[in-house]
C-alpha cells in the first residue's frame, strides 16, 4: 500500500513541475511580445498627440494675437518630451526595445520627423518624433517645471501678439 501512495506522490510532483517549466516558458516567450506591443501603442498614442499639439499651434498662429487653446488634460505616459526654444523644436523620446521603425533612417511622417538609433546598451534603441517650428514659429516655454515633461499636465498655447523675424510669437504654457 505504501509504494502506491509514494508513486501517486511522486507523479504529483512530477506533473506540478512539468506545469511550473511550461508556464515559464510561456511567460520568457510571451513577455518580450507584450512589451513590444505595448511599445508600439505607446508610440502611436504619442503620435498622436504631437499631431494634436501641432493642430493647435498652427490654429492659434493662423488666428492672430490673443489666441489660445487649452489642452487639458495633456497626458505623457511614457517617454520625454523637450520643448527647444533655441531652435524652435518639440521632440519626444522613448527608450525601446522593439524596433518600431527601421534604425538610423530618419522617416518623415507628415509634421513628426521620426528617428531610432540604437544605445550602446544591447536590444535597446531611442526612438524620437520630432517637429520643427524654425522657419515659422518663434517658440516660448513658460513653465514653473523643468523639462523634460513626463506625466499629466495642462498646456495652454498662446499667440503672445509678437514677433520675430516676421514670425509670430507662440507661447506654450505648461503646468
Amino acid at each position: 500500500m505504501r509504494s502506491k501512495k509514494s508513486v501517486i506522490w511522486i507523479s504529483a510532483v512530477l506533473y506540478i513541475a512539468m506545469g511550473i517549466i511550461v508556464i515559464s516558458i510561456l511567460l520568457t516567450a510571451v513577455i518580450p511580445v507584450v512589451n513590444k506591443l505595448k511599445d508600439k501603442n505607446t508610440f502611436i498614442d504619442t503620435k498622436k498627440l504631437l499631431y494634436v499639439l501641432d493642430n493647435n499651434i498652427k490654429t492659434v498662429a493662423k488666428e492672430g494675437p490673443g489666441s489660445q487653446r487649452d489642452l487639458s488634460p495633456f497626458v505623457l505616459n511614457v517617454g520625454k518630451l523637450f520643448i527647444f526654444e533655441n531652435n524652435e523644436t518639440i521632440v519626444w523620446t522613448m527608450e525601446t526595445t522593439a524596433e518600431l521603425i527601421e534604425p538610423n533612417t530618419p522617416i518623415n511622417e507628415g509634421v513628426l520627423d521620426l528617428y531610432l538609433e540604437k544605445t550602446q546598451v544591447v536590444g535597446k534603441s531611442l526612438i524620437k518624433a520630432s517637429i520643427d517650428y524654425s522657419s515659422s514659429y518663434d517658440l516660448k516655454l513658460s513653465s514653473s517645471l523643468k523639462p523634460p515633461f513626463s506625466g499629466r499636465y495642462s498646456v495652454l498655447i498662446k499667440h503672445t501678439g509678437n514677433y520675430t523675424l516676421n514670425k509670430p510669437v507662440i507661447e506654450i504654457i505648461i503646468n
